[in-house]
């Protein structure tokens, strides 16, 4: 059977490579699958945590999320750009990407959109997780009890990425309240005054050590405050958007007005910000 884009998804090692070992190389030492995807992940996390703690998780250029209309109808629009997830891997997304909204109202159950709808309408968030796709194929012995050799596994694996609209009840009451946002890892040193900051940035950084990271093999990442309890902890927010609607009909589904929405539903702004450097001395440059 022909493999392609959606016959196979790598499952990641790089999250429970907590100190990943360089491989030791010398003279007729004999090399196996788990030694070469050993020395990827090695190199991937050294530039993965340096990455995470250089610039945090978030936003890194791009990515901003508008309503469109195109035919055949209403969409969420992704332009193209990059982030850093929990983990420090990029995520890349090349070009404009969009959710159909009409088909994902459908798909929602009268009770889940009952459970988000608040004052300003139906709260959902906008989210990007990294994930792991195989391209292509090559023959390769079977694994496990098999002894085919007739199998495909993916010659290549692209590192790609997943979009989620996911409902947010916890928000619904007060959507714009910053304990279900996202929380800048420093934002204490901006309230300081100016003579201060100093020893306040030096010690954030002495207590900086992300122990979240730090965890047991095999161990879920803490999900933060902008988390709802079926969002991947991994993923990142993008956007909060209120979906216009009215009070539910007498089956219990809110009143949806989505020829309403426009990018004044849309939040892109309390997304965390990966900000480069070169951004930071032209704003503070004397």
């Amino acid at each position: 059977m022909a493999l392609n884009d959606t016959d196979f998804a790598a499952v990641d090692a790089l999250p429970g490579a907590l100190r990943p070992d360089r491989l030791y190389y010398d003279t007729g030492v004999l090399l196996d699958r788990e030694d070469f995807a050993d020395e990827q992940t090695y190199h991937r996390g050294r530039l993965a945590r340096a990455l995470g703690y250089l610039g945090g998780s978030g936003t890194l250029v791009g990515l901003k999320v508008s309503a469109q209309r195109p035919p055949p109808g209403l969409e969420l629009q992704v332009g193209g750009g990059l982030a850093v997830d929990r983990h420090g891997r990029l995520i890349e997304v090349p070009r404009p990407w969009c959710l159909r909204l009409a088909p994902w109202v459908a798909a929602q159950s009268n009770d889940a959109l009952r459970a988000a709808f608040g004052p300003q309408g139906v709260v959902a968030d906008l989210t990007l997780r990294f994930a792991s796709r195989g391209r292509g194929a090559a023959p390769a012995f079977a694994h496990g009890a098999y002894d085919a050799t007739d199998a495909l596994v993916p010659s290549r694996v692209r590192d790609a990425f997943v979009f989620e609209l996911l409902l947010r009840p916890e928000a619904k009451d007060a959507p714009e309240a910053p304990s279900h946002l996202p929380r800048q890892r420093f934002a204490a040193l901006r309230a300081l005054p100016a003579e201060e900051r100093a020893d306040a940035v030096r010690d954030a950084l002495l207590d900086g050590w992300d122990h979240s990271l730090a965890r047991p093999d095999g161990e879920a990442l803490p999900r933060l405050q902008e988390h709802g309890p079926s969002t991947d902890p991994t993923a990142i927010f993008l956007a909060r958007v209120l979906l216009p609607a009215g009070p539910p009909d007498a089956d219990g589904r809110p009143a949806m007005d989505l020829d309403a929405l426009a990018d004044a539903h849309i939040d892109n702004r309390s997304r965390a910000f990966v900000v480069p450097n070169d951004m930071l001395a032209a704003v503070f440059a004397a």
